[in-house]
């Protein structure tokens, strides 16, 4: 590998396309744990009440690329390597041919504390028709997007062209925006439960 390329890492499922490119990582472990949360989220949809859930989850590495296993089964997910070049993403700006490759960008929301992800992810419109970009809540199913004004609303509910309205940056800017609002949300709801909280318990 040349002094320019860096190695990036792609989580994949082989019977879901929408895998494919979805996501590059400057860091394994992300990469490892986002593939790891997805596949848990897909087993949990498919169960009937009547089983049981994903068993222990371990990565093996296969070469140039990390494959998941359940209880010892091997899983659809898988970890892929690819060389890229350019400079790290915490260096400057994304090289474009990392840019054209992603189809995601995550937005940490300050307060590890905020259920699900913990993340606003900016999604590129699916069907590729031109660069337009939706700040999302990264749902599997039922994805929302952030309308200026109104908040979290459905993209089946407001279609594609309400959801999917911004360029790259503005989009980015906007997920950071959402991430402190929601993070201010959380952490107003903990403070409006504490006193309720102390009482139960001082009465207990």
């Amino acid at each position: 590998m040349s002094s320019d390329e860096r190695v990036v890492f792609e989580p994949a499922w082989e019977d879901n396309p929408t895998w494919g490119g979805s996501e590059l990582y400057e860091d394994l472990a992300g990469a490892q744990r986002f593939a790891a949360e997805a596949y848990v989220d897909e087993q949990g949809e498919m169960l009937d009440g009547h089983e049981d859930g994903p068993g222990k989850l371990v990565w093996v590495e296969a070469g140039e690329s990390w494959d998941l296993t359940d209880g010892g089964r091997p899983t659809p997910v898988s970890i892929v390597a690819r060389p890229v070049r350019g400079r790290p993403a915490s260096a400057g700006p994304a090289p474009a041919n990392l840019l054209a490759l992603a189809h995601e960008f995550r937005v940490l929301i300050p307060n590890p504390g905020v259920g699900g992800y913990g993340e606003v992810v900016v999604r590129r419109q699916p069907d590729g028709a031109g660069e337009r970009w939706a700040v999302t809540d990264g749902a599997f199913s039922g994805l929302r997007a952030w309308v200026d004004g109104e908040g979290w609303r459905y993209v089946s509910d407001i279609g594609r062209a309400a959801a999917y309205r911004h360029g790259l940056e503005q989009a980015l800017e906007l997920a950071h925006q959402v991430a402190e609002i929601e993070a201010a949300c959380h952490q107003a709801e903990v403070a409006a439960v504490r006193p309720e909280n102390r009482r139960e318990d001082g009465g207990g």
